[in-house]
C-alpha cells in the first residue's frame, strides 16, 4: 500500500456540546475534625466550598459573626479569621464549629471542627524525696503532667539524656521505666524536660 501524503489527508473535526448542570455545593477545604491553634496567632478555621452563601454554628447554635468584632469571614469563602489585636482571649473561642455552605439546589455541610487552644501545663510545685528500690526490681518515674497536644518528653541525668534499651524505656505517657534496677542507676538528679510545640518551651522537674 502506497504511502499517503501530506496532501492526501484530511483533517477533520468533532464539535462537542457542553451541558453545564447545575449541582448542590461541595466542600472542598475544610479545618481538621480536632484543631488545636497557637495562642499567639489568629485563629483560622477553614471552610472552602463550591456555593453562594456562608454560614456556621457554633456548639450546635447559630454564631452570629456580624455582631462580633473580632471575626471576619473571608470573601468568595467561608474561611473564619478571627484576630485579637483589640484585647480578647483565644481560649474564649474554643468550641465544636460546623461550616455550612448552601446554593439555590441544596446544602452542603464540614466536618463538626472541634476548636481548642494550646496549652502548656505548669508542673506541680513539690519536694520529692530520694526512690529507694532493691537492686533487680521494676521501677516506673514520675508521670510528667499532660499538654494539649501532647508535649514531647525526655529524661536526662547530669545534663546528659538517658540512653534506652531493652532495660531502661520510656512510655507513651511519659513515663521512664526500669524493668530491673541496677547500681548504675543511682542518682540523684534524674529530670523529666517536656518540649511543647506551640509556646516552643521546655518545661523539667527533677525527680
Amino acid at each position: 500500500m502506497p504511502l499517503l501524503s501530506p496532501k492526501t489527508i484530511k483533517n477533520t473535526s468533532v464539535s462537542h456540546t457542553v451541558a453545564l448542570v447545575k449541582q448542590p455545593p461541595t466542600i472542598v477545604k475544610q479545618s481538621v475534625k480536632d484543631y488545636i491553634v497557637d495562642p499567639r496567632d489568629n485563629i483560622i478555621i477553614e471552610c472552602e466550598a463550591k456555593g453562594n452563601q456562608f454560614s456556621w454554628r457554633r456548639n450546635g447554635k447559630f454564631f452570629n459573626i456580624v455582631k462580633d468584632p473580632r471575626v471576619t469571614m473571608r470573601k468568595r469563602s467561608g474561611t473564619l479569621e478571627i484576630g485579637f489585636r483589640s484585647g480578647g482571649r483565644p481560649e474564649d473561642y474554643e468550641g465544636e464549629y460546623q461550616c455550612f455552605a448552601s446554593n439555590d439546589h441544596g446544602v452542603a455541610l464540614s466536618n463538626k471542627i472541634l476548636l481548642r487552644v494550646s496549652k502548656a501545663p505548669l508542673w506541680p510545685k513539690e519536694v520529692l524525696e530520694p526512690v529507694v528500690v532493691t537492686e533487680g526490681s521494676p521501677l516506673v518515674s514520675l508521670q510528667p503532667p499532660p499538654g494539649l497536644p501532647p508535649p514531647f518528653t525526655f529524661w536526662m541525668n547530669t545534663m546528659t539524656p538517658i540512653p534506652q534499651d531493652k532495660r531502661v524505656s520510656m512510655g507513651l505517657n511519659g513515663d521512664l521505666y526500669f524493668s530491673n534496677v541496677i547500681a548504675q542507676d543511682a542518682y540523684t538528679d534524674y529530670s523529666c524536660n517536656a518540649r511543647f510545640l506551640f509556646t516552643h518551651t521546655i518545661h523539667d522537674v527533677m525527680t
